[in-house]
């Protein structure tokens, strides 16, 4: 493979394609051998490719090369940079077009040296000052890598052949039990030499053995704590974070490598087990997640909920640019240039008409889709025949595709008619008549800001193009695309409800009063909600606690579709989900996450992301599927509203602190995500990455609190907000400002 890949890399994308079509038409039915490939490509570039072909087919061994040294010379004509390369292994060298990474403060340039020698010195010229340079970052060479190109892995302690296990000897005699289950277990296995002993056994880490430390309570635990600094994580007295996820130590169980701080060359591995139920699990589960730096798990199955591997640091192949004996990489370009696939199949939602459908719901004629306004009816008409168009069948009142009742419109309390619009993709199973599966988006919004409005836009049109002409038009796209081609077990209702920004009364109504599609009968909710600005982040599944299945459901979308997803566990009153689980059913709702446009007449068509909105139509599709078919019902595991309880209060605020909260953290508090320039928050100097924790006399939890906790105050009031930075616990007095 890797031979091909420099061979794309000499040539281009457009020549290899090229010569790759010679080769399969000159030798269909025969058959063919390297030098038909090598003269199918000289065929189509005019070079000769003998010496690259006898080199990578017929030489054994590999090149590997070293960074020697890097010099750099500023005079009135710009920045010299010169860079020295060796190829150090034994024998003869090899002919290499190596490509080059060069960072500046603003931009980032590829650069591809022809190494033929053992030695060579490369120059550069440059009008800006370079600050690091990276040689082969992509690996695009076929070479014997440096350990420290290699982030250490589980890999490596599995391949090991001299393993030791370190039981915590301060561990009570339940836990330590689990854990000399766990090794013994593995022992078993006669073709591994395993050695089992306690920490208090030894005075230091061998040097010459994989070593596996399990528990928290490991005298040892501390090295894997140092091991990982250099990586975006961190473990903590009753938590670990991984990346942008903290997880806490209960039910959940750890599996996280470090290089043994004796011999770089091997690993050390820390496991912890939060689920006594779960040593089985992790016995048989662990050697098939070899790939990995780090795992977490949870519960007793146990579930796989995170996974990664750490970014390579220290690589002896990467260096900072000194310039008068100081280096200035604080900040430069990182990201490298992303490589397009040779082929790509076409998609099959298409952006364009999803685009279209936003661009119409946010148009101004349609004054913010606002309750009770010639624009929600128009909105309603055009997600009618759309329904139609995709071949569902009228699920509303009278054989119609409307849900109409008379509720509040505005702020007097004058009352007038709304309507859900319901169409249905029916079920072809006897027995499932009555079952369903919803997928649904609220097409409403704050016309010209009501019920919710930021201080000076009242009066104004907001659009609602991401909230939630978004979540319509996915919802529209996949009902084209599954309407006619689609013949699922169960019933697939698409809804579109009405009064999401007025506390859910279209969710609420169609709960109470939906008789053809009963809720008992439904199978679970996906809810698309604000889905339009994804851009390279994962998409958020919020409520995903609602079913213990969710997370195995959506493991497998991003399997599929390579969308990157991750589960929001918190109970948040975010959209018309919520209406479902407060009767009992598992419902979701997928999110692009928060933005600044939030409710405000900037959020325009112009901001959405097309590629992304195929993307979620993608994700969602394949959820969709799987609960149309699945025997079983999911196992509902969220927080049911009983009717003995008092309504849900969902009183709007009115003060704000400027900080956006970062959905995806799973920790004890409120991760802030970005604050907002000018705000409260930002003139006592709270920043992103802080984690609120109290807002007066009042703890903080997690979002709902948060938002509880700002009920209670209002615009200009003086409180004490507390928050975590780092290990530090930061206390200001802010003066709350007004949405």
């Amino acid at each position: 493979m890797m031979m091909w890949n420099m061979l794309r890399q000499d040539v281009g994308d457009a020549l290899f394609i090229k010569g790759v079509r010679a080769f399969y038409s000159g030798n269909r039915f025969t058959r063919a051998s390297y030098d038909d490939i090598r003269e199918a490509f000289e065929s189509v570039t005019d070079t000769d490719f003998g010496p690259f072909f006898k080199q990578w087919v017929e030489r054994t061994g590999a090149p590997q090369l070293s960074l020697s040294g890097v010099k750099t010379e500023r005079d009135e004509s710009g920045y010299s940079l010169k860079v020295a390369l060796k190829q150090i292994q034994r024998k003869k060298p090899y002919s290499l077009n190596i490509p080059i990474a060069i960072s500046f403060k603003e931009k980032l340039e590829m650069r591809k040296v022809r190494m033929t020698q053992k030695e060579e010195v490369f120059e550069f010229t440059f009008k800006e000052k370079p600050l690091y340079l990276r040689v082969d970052p992509q690996f695009d060479i076929f070479r014997k890598l440096h350990h420290n190109e290699i982030p250490p892995s589980l890999s490596k302690a599995y391949g090991s052949d001299n393993i030791l296990i370190l039981l915590p000897s301060g561990a009570d005699a339940a836990i330590l039990k689990n854990y000399s289950k766990l090794a013994s277990i593995w022992a078993a296995d006669t073709s591994l030499n395993i050695e089992i002993k306690r920490d208090s056994e030894i005075s230091e880490l061998p040097a010459d053995k994989t070593v596996w430390i399990f528990g928290w309570e490991n005298s040892y635990r501390n090295l894997i704590e140092v091991g990982i600094k250099g990586y975006n994580a961190e473990i903590s007295g009753e938590s670990v974070r991984l990346g942008d996820m903290t997880f806490s130590r209960d039910s959940n169980s750890f599996v996280i490598s470090a290089r043994n701080p004796r011999n770089q060359k091997s690993v050390m591995v820390w496991l912890t087990i939060g689920d006594s139920e779960a040593v089985g699990g992790l016995a048989r589960k662990l050697p098939h997640y070899g790939k990995y730096s780090y795992l977490a798990f949870e519960g007793d199955q146990p579930t796989n909920i995170s996974k990664g591997n750490w970014e390579v640091v220290d690589s002896p192949m990467a260096s900072a640019i000194s310039w008068g004996g100081e280096s200035d990489s604080s900040r430069f370009v990182k990201e490298l240039p992303k490589r397009d696939a040779l082929a790509v199949l076409a998609p099959g939602f298409s952006a364009e008409r999803m685009m279209r459908h936003i661009e119409y719901l946010a148009s101004d004629e349609l004054e913010g889709r606002g309750l009770g306004s010639k624009g929600i009816e128009k909105a309603a008409e055009y997600i009618a025949v759309r329904f139609e168009k995709a071949g569902l069948t009228p699920a509303g009142d009278n054989n119609t595709f409307f849900q109409t009742w008379e509720d509040v419109l505005d702020a007097e309390g004058k009352r007038g008619e709304i309507k859900n619009i319901i169409g249905v993709l029916s079920g072809a199973k006897e027995g499932l008549e009555k079952e369903s599966v919803i997928v649904s988006a609220h097409y409403d919004h704050l016309g010209y800001g009501w019920p919710d409005v930021f201080k000076g836009n009242e009066g104004m049109i907001h659009p609602g193009a991401d909230d939630n002409a978004s979540g319509i038009a996915v919802m529209l796209e996949l009902a084209a695309r599954l309407g006619k081609n689609l013949k699922p077990d169960r019933n697939i209702v698409f809804v579109a409800f009405t009064a999401e920004e007025n506390g859910l009364r279209g969710s609420k109504h169609y709960v109470e009063n939906m008789k053809r599609f009963p809720v008992e009968r439904c199978i679970g909710v996906l809810n698309l909600d604000t889905v339009g600005r994804l851009g390279d982040k994962k998409l958020l599944v919020l409520n995903s606690s609602s079913a213990r299945e969710w997370k195995h459901i959506f493991m497998g979308s991003s399997y599929v579709t390579g969308v990157e997803s991750e589960m929001v566990s918190q109970d948040l009153d975010a959209s018309d989900q919520v209406s479902f689980i407060e009767a009992g059913v598992p419902a979701v709702q997928i999110f692009s996450g928060p933005h600044g446009d939030y409710h405000r007449p900037t959020d325009t068509a112009d901001k959405i992301d097309g590629a992304g909105l195929v993307k979620v139509a993608a994700f969602t599709r394949e959820a969709i599927v799987y609960l149309a078919d699945r025997e079983e019902p999911l196992q509902f595991s969220g927080t049911e509203k009983k009717d003995s309880q008092a309504p849900v209060k969902r009183g709007r605020r009115r003060a704000s602190t400027g900080c956006m909260p970062d959905f995806s953290f799973d920790g004890n508090g409120v991760r802030v995500a970005s604050v907002s320039s000018g705000s409260p928050a930002a003139k006592v100097g709270m920043k992103k990455g802080d984690v609120i924790i109290l807002l007066g006399d009042h703890r903080v939890n997690d979002l709902r609190e948060y938002s509880d906790s700002l009920k209670l105050y209002k615009p200009g009031d003086r409180v004490e907000i507390t928050f975590l930075r780092g290990n530090r616990e930061i206390s200001k007095n802010i003066v709350l400002g007004e949405r």
